[in-house]
């Protein structure tokens, strides 16, 4: 339960913006739904096969998906990465500057 005024008023807020959201298989597990600083393509695979499991059993997956691709959310909303709803035609709000190795230019070392 929110403590301060503030903590119940944009809790408030987040359950009539989103009021599917109560019954999302991923509460509490932000950490697989978000990429961390800098992780590594290799990881952030591994983290999206995760979540695309809890995904693939909550009750609320479509408006999940429906409210990511509409608010141009970025991580791993509705069972879709940023770049399968970029592929889908949504917009994104942040680009995502980890997705493949960069290559080594010629004056650069391998």
């Amino acid at each position: 339960m929110p403590n301060t005024l503030v903590q119940r008023v944009t809790a408030g807020m987040a359950d009539d913006a989103r009021p599917w959201s109560r019954r999302a298989a991923c509460a509490g597990k932000t950490q697989l739904f978000y990429p961390s600083a800098g992780e590594r393509p290799e990881a952030r695979a591994a983290r999206e096969v995760q979540a695309s499991l809890v995904c693939a059993v909550c009750p609320v997956r479509t408006p999940c998906r429906q409210w990511a691709r509409e608010h141009r959310e970025y991580g791993f909303w509705g069972g879709e990465s940023e770049d399968d709803r970029a592929a889908a035609g949504y917009r994104v709000r942040f680009p995502s500057t980890t997705r493949s190795p960069k290559r080594a230019g010629p004056h650069r070392a391998a």
